[in-house]
């Protein structure tokens, strides 16, 4: 499953493999508009007893790990699932938890319209292809062998049993 990337006070937070917003990120763009300090990293979120609680129980209730920290690498940083990165904006200021919730709520109706959007277009093909394939199918009995074969034959059979000069007479007013 794909994860919808954010973009907060004009930030890109990373979202890994496992739906996890990157709370760096997040600080940064608190920072980038004065809704933080640089002391409000999520370190210093993380050092709180009412916070690693959340965490403990975000994780058994979710069957999941709700924070990872990553140390060192491309993707150093905190980790968290939606909850977690929501609680965290909060304890930033209660302006930017507004923020971050309404992204993150935006993000979800733009996944909601595009997976509509998608099954309204599978349907579409899905139709069409049916009716394609009935055209193929007709026009499939129609050739070489098939009923136009048919027609012709039963056509020269009846110019067979007609009398020449009729016949000759035909040709004449055709052409």
């Amino acid at each position: 499953m794909t994860y919808p990337t954010v973009i907060v006070n004009g930030v890109s937070v990373r979202v890994d493999n496992d739906g996890r917003y990157n709370l760096n990120d997040l600080h940064a763009a608190a920072v980038l508009k004065g809704e933080a300090t640089d002391n409000q990293r999520p370190s210093q979120f993380m050092r709180s007893k009412q916070v690693r609680k959340f965490v403990q129980t975000l994780s058994a209730v979710q069957k999941c790990t709700a924070v990872d920290a990553v140390n060192g690498g491309a993707n150093h940083g905190v980790w968290g699932m939606e909850l977690v990165a929501i609680r965290y904006a909060a304890w930033l200021s209660p302006e930017f938890e507004i923020r971050v919730y309404e992204t993150f709520r935006e993000a979800v109706l733009n996944g909601i319209g595009h997976l509509n959007q998608l099954n309204r277009l599978d349907l579409l093909i899905a139709t069409e292809t049916e009716q394609v394939s009935g055209c193929a199918r007709t026009m499939n009995k129609w050739g070489r062998g098939g009923r136009k074969e048919l027609l012709n034959n039963a056509r020269d059979r009846i110019i067979e049993q007609m009398d020449p000069d009729m016949v000759t007479l035909m040709q004449n007013s055709a052409a």
